[in-house]
């Protein structure tokens, strides 16, 4: 058995059979890695159905993927090697939960349903499972972790519960082993960080604290580092951007800025190599813009592109983040 470089660390030479297994298998660093961003508040019109795509290595607008099944509110999100799989509605009672093939366009598919019913959550994933966290239920917060095996269908199945109730709108991400939920509201915005170690069950422990509290926060990771970005503080919005190093414990560092109009409610998603954080509100209206920026280094973020349309609180994924990227593992040679 070798044990390669992971995703986003790849480095050496190595042998064309060997990189066309890797790749095959769906485990080396791709450039047409794909980024989705679904649902999300559009403005006066409420929820919206839409599914953009991005390809993550390359600037660019974003194009009409499908649809969802329901406009969406404060969507979220998991996603796999080759599933994008994202809440049904945020409607009172519903549960629902559908997913796409990435590198398929077109509308979504019934998925199952989660164990309650609960929107604005949490999201990280593994390759193979996908977690999400807390969330709102309408007159409150939730602190439940529910799973699901990704690449089946089903109902989602109790994990455990946050060390605290939060919503927290996409703020989760990890490497192939641990997801950390950052920040949250509860009902204001919080500086705590959770995690659990995703292969297993059972209750959050704490991580640390953020440099500064954020809810309604976009995040992302590689398989080492977790970046936390465009939130509001329970005051203001906040275009700072936070990084953690996902094996260890301690608190956040700030390392950057978001270059354009602060906002929060925008998604995260990455290759691994680059964040690519998408669309927000303003405080008076969803925007469209799409930045990005190196999860190793930080700095200001730099321009991306554009959404098909302005919204905020979009459920975001891609086929490359870091909890996916843990290496190839397989007979050396076999074409």
């Amino acid at each position: 058995m070798a044990n390669y470089p992971q995703i986003d660390d790849c480095s050496g030479v190595w042998k064309l059979k060997d990189v066309n297994t890797a790749v095959q298998g769906g485990y080396w660093r791709l450039g047409g890695s794909r980024g989705l961003c679904a649902g999300g508040n559009e403005g006066d019109v409420g929820g919206s159905n839409n599914i953009d795509f991005i390809t993550l290595a390359s600037a660019g607008n974003a194009t009409d993927f499908g649809d969802c099944s329901n406009a969406q509110e404060r969507t979220g999100a998991i996603s796999s090697h080759t599933r994008f799989i994202c809440d049904s509605s945020d409607s009172p009672g519903y549960t629902g939960v559908e997913f796409v093939q990435f590198m398929t366009t077109g509308n979504t598919t019934d998925f199952g349903d989660h164990t309650a019913t609960r929107y604005f959550t949490g999201s990280a994933s593994s390759s193979t499972r996908g977690i999400k966290f807390g969330g709102e239920t309408g007159p409150s917060d939730s602190n439940v972790i529910d799973y699901c095996t990704m690449d089946t269908t089903g109902n989602f199945t109790d994990f455990g519960n946050l060390t605290q109730a939060r919503r927290s709108h996409n703020a989760g991400a990890g490497s192939p082993t641990r997801a950390v939920v950052m920040g949250g509201q509860s009902p204001s915005s919080v500086n705590t960080m959770d995690f659990v170690e995703i292969a297993t069950t059972g209750n959050a422990v704490d991580f640390g604290d953020l440099d500064t509290a954020m809810g309604a926060a976009a995040q992302t990771s590689s398989s080492t580092r977790a970046v936390l970005c465009s939130g509001y503080d329970g005051s203001n919005r906040v275009g700072n951007v936070q990084f953690i190093t996902i094996a260890s414990q301690g608190n956040a560092i700030d390392y950057g800025d978001m270059d354009a109009i602060t906002t929060n409610g925008a998604g995260g998603a990455s290759n691994s190599v680059k964040a690519v954080i998408s669309g927000g509100y303003t405080g008076s209206s969803y925007h469209n813009v799409i930045e990005q920026f190196n999860i190793s280094t930080g700095g200001t973020a730099t321009d991306f592109g554009n959404l098909t349309l302005g919204r905020g609180n979009v459920g975001t994924g891609s086929n490359a983040h870091g909890g996916l990227n843990d290496g190839y593992q397989g007979s050396v040679g076999r074409p």
